[in-house]
């Protein structure tokens, strides 16, 4: 159960990240979600995690940011072939990373993934933002929590789910998704 303090944070940190994300043309000012990838990345967190804390120390933008890309390829292939996520026996993160390991992630996923040659403009562009989002967070969690803390190593988790829901967003936005306001009528009323 997350405190208050982590709470607050992630709800922060989303708040900034998706009008960062927004002002760069990757949102369009809203979290597009799927709830079944949702669930993939709960059972992969761990493994994620895992891999990720080590990096902190040298890496630690990718540590956080390429959550961002398990997520937008998860995104990719839950609209375009589902059944071969879906049906893997690896949870979503090993899924990914099993291609050419966490370092090249970002790079795996733009390439294989989401059509974009990680050379390419859209894939820089893309890049650009996840890292500049990246360092956000990072600076967001050293002004808020004691390092090597708990509740450091909790905002380091709770980010790195966000930024799997963001990279969900993004792919989603990228392919033309977008909520859209219906209106039912009334019970009984005839129109």
């Amino acid at each position: 159960m997350e405190n208050d303090s982590i709470t607050t944070f992630r709800s922060t940190l989303l708040q900034t990240l998706l009008r960062t994300l927004s002002e760069r043309g990757l949102l369009g000012g809203e979290l597009l979600a799927a709830e079944e990838l949702n669930e993939k990345w709960k059972a992969a967190a761990p493994a994620y995690m895992a891999d990720a804390v080590p990096q902190m120390t040298d890496y630690p933008a990718a540590a956080v940011a390429w959550a961002g890309y398990v997520g937008m390829g998860a995104a990719a292939l839950w609209d375009g072939d589902w059944e071969r996520l879906r049906d893997d026996k690896r949870d979503v993160y090993r899924f990914f990373a099993d291609g050419r390991g966490f370092d090249s992630l970002d790079e795996y996923v733009s390439e294989e993934f989401l059509g974009m040659p990680s050379d390419g403009a859209d894939a820089g562009r893309v890049a650009d933002a996840m890292l500049a989002c990246s360092r956000t967070a990072l600076s967001m969690m050293r002004r808020t929590f004691e390092a090597q803390s708990r509740d450091a190593f909790l905002a380091f988790a709770a980010a790195a789910g966000l930024f799997f829901e963001l990279g969900v967003a993004v792919e989603l936005f990228r392919r033309g998704y977008k909520y859209v306001k219906v209106t039912f009528p009334a019970a009984g009323v005839v129109q």
